[in-house]
């Protein structure tokens, strides 16, 4: 049972013009008090008034840089990113996953557990066990502490801290904050796990310049995070972001939601599998990268139709959403050399844009520590607001 209270929030930024001004440093740094003053649209003197209690307390420090013209050298603001900790946790099936980070989302430990039972009350052990092993590993990491981020496939309601429905765990109505906040000791905080990616891109990723953004994930199947205005939308109860399940072909393929047709039995990783001949999607790269002869060509070739149908994909998130930027991540990314050339070719075809858009698509380097930190940025963006 908790011993402490269990809730986000750091006393020093208690103030929302505080916190605020924080937030613009921890997404930007290093960064000038001009630039700073010029974003927040206040005046130096009310920056400056506003950032000294940070400054004291050691959460902001100031590092002086080479001048660039005549006169004192310019003062650069950065946050002190070990002043605290957060872990980030990903509930997949059968398998979690977690990570501890700084303040800036670096990667302090690491760990994982398999063959977790999908019971939610066995889960949550799991978790709860993990959660302690990854704090115990790094020193001091507990008691800098801010919370537990956890990254959940399906619909999730935020604010209510449940999982509303995940067909890949088979969960529906799983209250997932409140127990594991009692067995942790720590304030928990779950969303979907795309949408987790989309608030770590806008914390520290390409989303930092962007107030309308998009981030798709490639991988089992095709997920969806939208940042509109500088926040994840996630539509009614979370429910929002369903790439995956768009409908391209009347009475195609069986999909795993049930339904036939929708973009990731098209391309999703089991799609390509099956139509490269391969038994799975890592085999298939392989085969298509390495291999001769007609089973390379095919594994290519079902490469190319995969990204053909996901350009399709990316066009209703363009002609919907008209962001400013999409980045393509996930597991699936690591086969954009594959994909590329049918996703672009297609996304010229059918965004209204065309391909003055394609500028703005950006794919994320492969990175094992992906869903981790982006769960533990829900704890770091929770802990801000």
């Amino acid at each position: 049972m908790s011993t402490r209270k269990q809730a986000f929030g750091v006393p020093a930024l208690k103030d929302p013009h505080r916190s605020g001004l924080f937030s613009l440093v921890l997404r930007h740094a290093p960064i000038s008090r001009v630039e700073l003053a010029r974003q927040a649209s206040l005046d130096p003197s009310t920056i400056a008034r506003t950032l000294r209690p940070l400054v004291d307390q050691g959460y902001v420090v100031e590092a002086p840089t080479a001048p660039s013209g005549r006169g004192r050298p310019e003062r650069l603001l950065e946050v002190v990113a070990g002043k605290h900790t957060a872990v980030g946790i990903k509930i997949g099936p059968r398998v979690i996953s977690g990570v501890v980070t700084d303040l800036g989302a670096n990667v302090l430990a690491r760990g994982e557990d398999i063959d977790v039972p999908l019971d939610p009350v066995d889960t949550f052990r799991a978790v709860a066990a993990l959660v302690d092993r990854l704090l115990t590993s790094v020193p001091g990491a507990r008691e800098k502490a801010l919370g537990v981020g956890v990254a959940v496939s399906g619909h999730v309601d935020p604010d209510a801290g449940t999982c509303r429905y995940s067909p890949i765990l088979g969960w529906r109505g799983v209250d997932v904050a409140k127990p594991l906040a009692e067995l942790t000791a720590l304030p928990v905080t779950v969303h979907n796990d795309v949408n987790a990616l989309a608030v770590a891109e806008h914390l520290f990723g390409d989303g930092r310049n962007a107030r309308n953004f998009a981030v798709v994930t490639l991988g089992p199947g095709v997920g969806l995070g939208l940042v509109i205005d500088g926040k994840v939308y996630g539509g009614a109860h979370g429910t929002a972001g369903e790439l995956g399940h768009i409908p391209l072909v009347p009475d195609g393929p069986l999909c795993s939601c049930g339904r036939r047709g929708c973009l990731e039995a098209l391309a999703g990783d089991a799609a390509i599998a099956s139509a490269a001949g391969a038994t799975d999607v890592d085999a298939a790269m392989e085969l298509a990268r390495t291999g001769s002869g007609s089973p390379s060509a095919g594994a290519r070739s079902a490469f190319a139709a995969a990204g053909g149908w996901i350009g399709r994909g990316l066009a209703v998130v363009c002609n919907l959403a008209a962001p400013e930027l999409i980045v393509i991540t996930g597991e699936g990314s690591a086969a954009y050399d594959l994909l590329g050339e049918g996703l672009t070719a297609s996304l010229k075809e059918y965004a209204f844009e065309g391909e003055d858009f394609l500028p703005r698509l950006k794919v994320a380097a492969p990175d094992a520590d992906l869903w981790g930190k982006g769960a533990a940025c829900l704890a770091i963006q929770r802990s801000l607001s």
